[in-house]
């Protein structure tokens, strides 16, 4: 893992943030607990408190309007986190496609391209799904 004061940290946060609100987006509804899952997958991911976490997804927010393509993200995350990183990063992805406790088909689409371009096997895909669905 990368020092966390440097640039290359602030960047993969707010990498691994857009990539978050892009799956609070992805159904076209934004729900209070899919906000609420994203600031606590980022206090998990990141070691955040409440305020930080909430000041990143203002600006993944600010910034996913502008989002033409994954790849720079998903490209950035890939490159400075480790495998387990990228799982459990994943694992806060279905949190967050779980927590209005509907999965929309475009939602498990996005999440499967996430996985994909992180470079995770289809077994770390099933096991961060799992463990998702049993603390949802």
């Amino acid at each position: 893992m990368l020092e966390k004061q440097t640039d290359e940290w602030e960047l993969t946060r707010l990498a691994a943030a857009v990539i978050l609100v892009e799956v609070m987006y992805a159904d076209h509804r934004v729900e209070a607990s899919e906000r609420e899952a994203v600031v606590r997958s980022l206090q998990i991911c990141f070691s955040l408190s409440p305020d930080e976490a909430h000041a990143l997804l203002d600006q993944a927010e600010t910034r996913v309007k502008d989002v033409v393509s994954l790849h720079e993200f998903t490209s950035l995350l890939h490159q400075h986190l480790d495998t387990d990183e990228k799982v459990n990063l994943l694992e806060q992805i279905w949190r967050i496609v779980l927590a209005d406790e509907e999965v929309d088909k475009y939602e498990e689409h996005l999440v499967r391209q996430i996985a994909n371009l992180l470079y995770i096997s289809h077994s770390d895909y099933i096991r961060a799904k799992l463990r998702a669905q049993e603390k949802a």
